[in-house]
């Protein structure tokens, strides 16, 4: 901030002070009186002020020639000893002047030094409280960058948990399945057993049938042979074929049925063979699909991983 400068009252109420002491009014005299002041301004007021000290126009009285002649030598003397003094004051006042001009440059010399590094101060003043600010809003940036890749990394260990979590249900569903499919495997050997073990029995009891048959059939033509040979003992005979064929109508309606129920159960096995083979048929078709969503995990978690 410029200091304020002294004023012409200042300077003024000095010289009158200094005059009314018998004291020559000078530069530095009045600085001294004042306490402060550039000399450049108290010269400038200092010549204002003697230049409202003018004598003042005096009535002009009328004397006697004596004295008149004594009073016209005395203020020639005093009026040269003025002149003198005047001459002096003129002499000191250009060197004052002088001294003031050469102190005056080099003060606004320096004046304007300091302002320029005033103004350099200023400037770099300025420059660093953009450059803080700046630094500060590159911290808050780097602070919320910060607080967002937590975020993300959180997220990223969530969902490698939740892939981990996944992958790990999927293996246990692949072992179930696997375990699934062999028990339908063994369910399949099984029910081929069942079969292969039913069309046995169909194939041992056409052969009992057929053999029974055959039986029928000789001991049929053995009785006839016997009829006729023995004609007599018909009647009993006939009683006792009665009885026979019953026994063998029996017996072929048992076997027959036991026929009956080997392919029935013959039958039934070829549906449990179908039933085990499209269930192993689905159970593949889970397999292959549990394998690669298998796949598809791994390679989620090994990208989760490589992040």
């Amino acid at each position: 901030m410029a200091r304020t400068g002294i004023s012409f009252e200042q300077v003024s109420h000095a010289a009158d002070s200094l005059v009314g002491r018998g004291e020559k009014p000078t530069i530095q005299a009045i600085r001294a009186e004042i306490g402060t002041g550039s000399p450049n301004t108290i010269h400038r007021h200092l010549t204002a002020w003697k230049a409202t000290q003018a004598p003042a126009e005096r009535q002009s009285a009328k004397l006697p020639d004596e004295l008149a002649s004594a009073l016209a030598q005395e203020i020639e003397r005093q009026a040269s000893a003025a002149r003198a003094d005047a001459e002096a004051d003129a002499l000191d006042a250009r060197q004052t002047a002088d001294s003031l001009a050469e102190t005056g440059e080099a003060l606004e010399t320096e004046a304007d030094e300091l302002r320029a590094q005033v103004e350099q101060l200023t400037a770099e003043c300025d420059e660093a409280q953009r450059d803080r600010d700046s630094a500060r809003q590159i911290v808050a940036e780097f602070r919320e960058q910060v607080k967002q890749l937590e975020h993300q990394r959180d997220d990223a260990r969530q969902e490698l948990a939740e892939a981990r979590n996944r992958i790990t249900t999927l293996t246990e569903q692949r072992d179930e399945e696997h375990s699934a499919r062999l028990d339908a495997q063994r369910d399949t050997k099984a029910a081929e057993k069942v079969r292969v073990d039913a069309e046995r029995a169909q194939a041992v009891a056409m052969a009992k049938l057929e053999a029974a048959q055959q039986q029928a059939a000789e001991r049929l033509e053995a009785l006839k042979a016997e009829q006729q040979a023995r004609k007599a003992d018909t009647d009993a005979h006939k009683q006792a074929m009665g009885d026979l064929r019953n026994e063998w109508r029996e017996r072929l309606a048992a076997a027959e049925k036991q026929a009956q129920d080997a392919q029935q159960r013959a039958q039934e096995a070829d549906k449990a063979k179908t039933k085990a083979e499209v269930r192993s048929e689905v159970l593949a078709a889970r397999i292959d699909t549990l394998g690669a969503k298998d796949g598809e995990q791994k390679r989620l978690f090994e990208d989760g991983k490589k992040r």
